[in-house]
């Protein structure tokens, strides 16, 4: 953990932080009282956690804690807007969650989860930490190059459209201060220049079970690439969401992507 100790607390006003040599990251705890699984969630970008609590409710209901990170440069997290740092920093505060669910219930599965360059960061956890966590789940995720984010020198911007169909997610997205769908592209280019360099040579041995929910329609990170990966892949399974975008997990189909990954960690982690 680059020589520094991770630790969480509490500000004056009780929100709970993540210290961090970057700042304190701010996160949240969708808790149940006897939970069967605990999943540790990274966000992507543009986005925050508070945009994710039908996701955490949709869990709770199913007796499982989601335990989730404003990454820096995204929501009550410090930096600059859009920028997460490297992937060495997000895995860092995913590692402090998984210390955090691990401490308040000993011996609970814990499940690695990421949305979009949150599911980049969690594919480097799985490969890194095959005994760390008992599953992984990924949506949206960009496992080859995106031509958008070659050149380093433009700007992100989003499409709100690209994302979901689902209007009460949109309207989050253009009116939520938090939120937002356009940023210097460079930080986020350069993270995942990394991941891609890395992904041809090893994502093949993934080995922990792994679920990749992916809509059909996603036009940032087309199916294909995790379609391909899925058939050679004996670890990891693909759930194809018909009209699913982007954001598979706040798309009109919300509910039946909450149920496959339920149904998958029903499965593959508390076996």
């Amino acid at each position: 953990m680059g020589g520094w100790q991770n630790r969480a607390g509490k500000t004056s006003l009780g929100m709970p932080f993540i210290d961090h040599p970057k700042g304190r990251a701010y996160y949240r705890h969708w808790a149940v009282a006897e939970p069967r699984a605990a999943v540790i969630f990274l966000h992507g970008f543009g986005e925050h956690t508070g945009l994710y609590h039908r996701y955490g409710f949709a869990l709770n209901v199913a007796d499982i804690d989601l335990w989730a990170i404003d990454q820096f440069g995204h929501g009550l997290s410090p930096g600059t807007r859009g920028d997460f740092g490297s992937i060495a920093d997000s895995s860092d505060l995913a590692d402090t969650l998984t210390e955090l669910a691990e401490g308040e219930r000993p011996g609970l599965p814990v499940v690695a989860q990421g949305h979009s360059f949150g599911a980049v960061v969690t594919l480097f956890r799985l490969l890194d930490h095959p005994d760390r966590y008992r599953a992984g789940v990924i949506s949206g995720a960009p496992v080859v190059p995106i031509p958008e984010l070659l050149d380093t020198d433009s700007a992100f911007d989003l499409d709100p459209s690209w994302l979901s169909a689902d209007p009460f997610y949109v309207d989050s997205l253009e009116n939520d201060p938090l939120a937002f769908v356009d940023a210097d592209g460079a930080p986020l280019a350069r993270a995942l220049d990394t991941a891609w360099d890395r992904f041809g040579a090893d994502l093949p041995n993934l080995s922990v079970p792994t679920l990749a929910v992916h809509g059909v329609n996603d036009p940032i990170a087309p199916v294909g690439a995790v379609r391909a990966y899925a058939e050679q892949i004996e670890s990891l399974q693909i759930n194809e969401i018909a009209g699913g975008r982007h954001d598979v997990l706040n798309d009109t189909a919300h509910r039946e992507v909450a149920q496959a990954i339920v149904g998958f960690i029903g499965s593959r982690a508390l076996k």
